[in-house]
C-alpha cells in the first residue's frame, strides 16, 4: 500500500492545519492531523543595522501581488472619487427575484432562436438609452488620453453589443454550473455601456431600471479590489438579457485589477467584516511604490511591533510560512516575554515541517502556562496538545500516545466529551495508534470521533472529513480494502467540492485514493495520480515539506511496481537524502524510504548492498518503533529474503 496521510489537529485559537506522513513502507498515504497553529537566510549584526533577507520566489510573488492589489485598488478608488464625487449610484440597491432568474424556454435550440430574434430590439433599446444620456454609441472610450481596451486589439465603445454566446459555450456553462438547465442562461444576449461622468451614469442607470429584473450594483458595494460597475439583467420581448454599466475612469484599470482578483479571491473570501479587516491591514502594511526586498528589510529592523504583527496576520492568512517565520522571529525579539508570539512561532515552524524546533517552542509555552494557569486550564492543554503533535511528527509515537491520553482525560473533565478540542485529541491519538500498528483500538476511537463530529459539526466540515480520512486509513491497515477505498473516495469528493481541488487536504485525499489503483494493480494510473499530487504539493507546500516528500516517495514506489527498478532506485535515493536532511536519519518516514530503496536494490540483483541497507533499517526501526511494530517486521522479512538471495 502507498504511504498514507492521517490528520491530526493542533491548536491555536484560530485553527489552521498541517499534516503528517506515512503509514506502511510501500508508498505514502496521508494520515491527517488537526492542527492549529522557515528556511530563512537572515543575517543581522543588531536590530539597528541592515538586515539582509534572501527571499524565496513564492514570497516575492506574494509581496509583489500585495503591492499590485494595493496599487490598482487605489487607482480604482481615486478614479471613482474623481468622476463619481456625488455617489448618485448609492441610491440603487442590488435586487433579484425571489426565485432563480430563468428564461421562458429551456430548450437550447428554441432559446438561441428567440435570442437571435430579440437582438435588433435589444440594440435599438440600448442605442436610445445611450443617446438620451448624451453619448455617441460608436465612439471609442478614452481615459487619460488613451483608448480603453476591451481586448488586446479591440477598444471599448460607449455601446458595445456583444455577439450571442455560442452554442458550445452555452452547453459548457449549463453542464458545469446549471445542472443541465438551459433556462438559467440569462447572458446569451449581452452588451456593455461605458460612461464618462456621473450625470451620464445616472441617466443610463435610471433608463435600464425600467426594464430590469435583476441588479448587482457594485458601485454601491464594490468587491475587495475596489472595482465598481453595475450588472443589469433586463427583459426585452420576454427574453432576459445582460448589460454591464461601466465608468471609463474605472474600467480603464479592469484588466490589471482582475489579475489580482484571481490571485486573492480565496484570501478575501468570507464575511464582509473579515474582508474589511484584511483590506485595512493591506493598506496599513504595504507600500505599493517600494521595492519589496528593501521594504521587508526595513520592516524587519523596525521596532514597531504592531505593524510587524499586522503584516504577520496578513501573510499568515495567505499561507506564506517562510515570510511568517521572518516576521515572527522579529516579534519574538521585540517581545521576548510574549507567549502569544512564541505560540505563533511554534505553529509557523509546524507548518513548514520544522518539528524539532516546533516541539521546543511548544514545550516552552506549555511549561509557562502550567505555572501561570494550572495544568488543567484549556490554554495549557492547547499548548500540551500542540507539543504532542510535534512529538508525533518526529516519529515519537509511543510518547505521543501517552501524552494525548493525558490531554484527552483533562479535556473530557474540563470541556466535555463532545467539545471540539476533546474530539481533536481523540483524532490525534488515532494517528499515534495507527503509527504503532494498534489498529483495532484505532478503529474504535476513529469511528467514535467521526460519528460525534458528523452529529455536532456536519458531514462536510473539515474536521469531520479529517476523521473520516483516518477511519478509512484504519480500514486499509486492517485489510478491509473495499471499505477503505469507498471511504477515501467519499472524502476526496467532499473535499473537492468544499475546499477546492488544490487545497492541501484535497491533495492528501487524492493521494489516499491512489490506493484503489494499487489494489487493482493499475500501477500506471497510480503513477499518474501520484505525480499529479506531487506536483501540486510542490507548488502549494514547497519541495522540502514532509508531505511533498511523502508524495515523492509514492511516485518512486509506483515506478518500482512497474518493474523500472533502476529509475525507482534513483528516485528513492533523492527522496531519502531529502528526508534525512529534513526529518533526520531515524525518523520513521525516512526509514520507510530507506526500506523501499533497499528492496528495489535487491530486485536488481545487488543483494550484498541491499543486505547492508536493510540491516541498518531493521536496527533503526527496532530502536525507534520496537521489535513487534509492523514496519520493523516488514524490514526483517525483507532482510531475510535478501539474505537468501545473497546466499544463492
Amino acid at each position: 500500500p502507498p504511504h498514507t496521510h492521517t490528520h491530526t489537529h493542533a491548536h491555536t485559537h484560530a485553527h489552521t492545519h498541517a499534516m503528517k506522513v506515512e503509514k506502511q513502507p510501500k508508498s505514502s498515504a496521508f494520515v491527517e492531523n488537526n492542527d492549529n497553529h522557515t528556511d530563512t537566510s537572515i543575517t543581522e549584526a543588531s536590530t539597528s543595522t541592515v538586515i539582509k533577507v534572501e527571499l524565496k520566489p513564492d514570497t516575492i510573488e506574494n509581496l509583489e501581488n500585495l503591492q499590485g492589489l494595493t496599487r490598482t485598488r487605489n487607482n480604482m478608488l481615486q478614479g471613482a472619487e474623481k468622476v463619481l464625487p456625488k455617489k448618485y449610484m448609492n441610491q440603487f440597491s442590488s435586487f433579484s427575484p425571489d426565485g432563480i432568474l430563468r428564461q421562458p424556454v429551456d430548450n437550447i435550440d428554441s432559446l438561441l432562436s428567440r435570442c437571435e430574434n430579440v437582438l435588433p430590439t435589444f440594440r435599438d433599446t440600448l442605442i436610445n438609452i445611450v443617446e438620451a444620456a448624451g453619448l455617441i454609441p460608436d465612439e471609442i472610450v478614452m481615459w487619460d488620453g488613451k483608448e480603453v481596451m476591451l481586448t488586446l486589439e479591440t477598444p471599448y465603445r460607449c455601446l458595445t453589443i456583444g455577439p450571442l454566446k455560442s452554442r458550445e459555450r452555452c452547453e459548457e456553462k449549463v453542464a458545469n454550473d446549471y445542472g443541465g438547465d438551459y433556462s438559467r442562461l440569462v447572458d446569451i444576449v449581452r452588451a456593455s455601456i461605458v460612461v464618462a461622468d456621473e450625470d451620464q451614469l445616472i441617466s443610463v442607470a435610471e433608463a435600464l431600471l425600467k426594464h430590469a429584473v435583476r441588479l448587482k450594483n457594485r458601485f454601491k458595494e464594490p468587491p475587495f479590489t475596489g472595482y465598481c460597475d453595475s450588472l443589469f439583467n433586463i427583459e426585452i420581448d420576454g427574453i432576459i438579457c445582460e448589460v454591464q454599466l461601466h465608468a471609463s475612469a474605472i474600467v480603464a484599470h479592469k484588466e490589471d485589477n482582475h489579475k489580482y482578483y484571481c490571485f486573492f479571491r480565496s484570501f478575501f473570501a468570507g464575511n464582509v467584516e473579515a474582508s474589511k479587516k484584511r483590506i485595512e491591514l493591506l493598506e496599513k502594511c504595504v507600500d505599493h511604490n517600494a521595492n519589496v526586498q528593501t521594504a521587508l528589510e526595513e520592516m524587519l529592523k523596525s521596532d514597531d511591533g504592531e505593524v510587524i504583527k499586522d503584516m504577520f496576520d496578513l501573510v499568515k492568512e495567505m499561507g506564506d510560512w517562510f515570510l511568517c517565520e521572518l516576521l515572527c522571529r522579529r516579534l519574538c525579539e521585540l517581545r521576548p516575554e510574549c507567549l502569544g508570539c512564541k505560540n505563533d512561532m511554534a505553529n509557523v515552524l509546524d507548518s513548514q515541517g520544522k518539528y524539532v524546533e516546533a516541539e521546543m517552542m511548544h514545550r516552552l509555552c506549555w511549561e509557562a502556562k502550567k505555572k501561570e494557569l494550572g495544568e488543567e486550564h484549556p490554554d495549557t492543554l492547547t499548548s500540551l496538545h500542540n507539543m504532542v503533535l510535534a512529538l508525533g511528527n518526529q516519529g515519537n509515537y509511543a510518547e505521543a500516545e501517552t501524552l494525548y491520553q493525558q490531554c484527552w482525560e483533562f479535556r473530557k473533565k474540563t470541556l466535555g466529551e463532545e467539545h471540539i478540542d476533546t474530539l481533536h485529541t481523540i483524532n490525534n491519538m488515532v494517528e499515534a495508534l495507527i503509527r504503532q500498528g494498534e489498529y483495532a483500538k484505532a478503529e474504535v476511537l476513529s469511528r467514535q470521533c467521526w460519528e460525534v463530529m458528523k452529529k455536532t459539526l456536519g458531514e462536510d466540515d473539515p474536521d469531520t472529513l479529517r476523521s473520516l480520512n483516518n477511519m478509512a486509513l484504519v480500514m486499509d491497515n486492517q485489510g478491509n480494502l473495499d471499505e477503505a477505498e469507498r471511504l477515501h473516495q467519499q472524502c476526496w469528493e467532499l473535499r473537492k467540492r468544499t475546499l477546492g481541488e488544490e487545497h492541501p487536504d484535497t491533495l492528501r485525499s487524492l493521494q489516499n485514493v491512489t490506493y484503489a489503483s494499487f489494489h487493482q494493480e493499475n500501477y500506471a494510473k497510480a503513477e499518474s495520480l501520484s505525480r499529479q499530487c506531487w506536483e501540486a504539493m510542490k507548488k502549494t507546500l514547497g519541495e522540502e515539506h514532509p508531505d511533498t516528500l511523502a508524495a515523492f516517495h509514492n511516485v518512486a514506489h509506483t515506478v518500482s511496481r512497474q518493474g523500472n527498478y533502476a529509475n525507482a532506485e534513483q528516485l528513492f535515493r533523492l527522496c531519502w537524502e531529502a528526508m534525512k536532511k529534513k526529518l533526520g536519519e531515524e525518523h520513521p518516514v525516512t526509514l520507510n524510504t530507506l526500506n523501499d530503496m533497499a528492496v528495489v536494490i535487491d530486485d536488481q540483483g545487488n543483494h550484498e548492498k541491499a543486505v547492508v541497507l536493510l540491516q541498518e533499517c531493521c536496527e533503526a526501526r527496532k530502536k525507534r518503533l520496537g521489535e513487534m511494530h509492523p514496519d520493523t517486521r516488514e524490514s526483517q522479512d525483507a532482510l531475510a529474503k535478501s539474505l537468501r538471495n545473497f546466499s544463492v
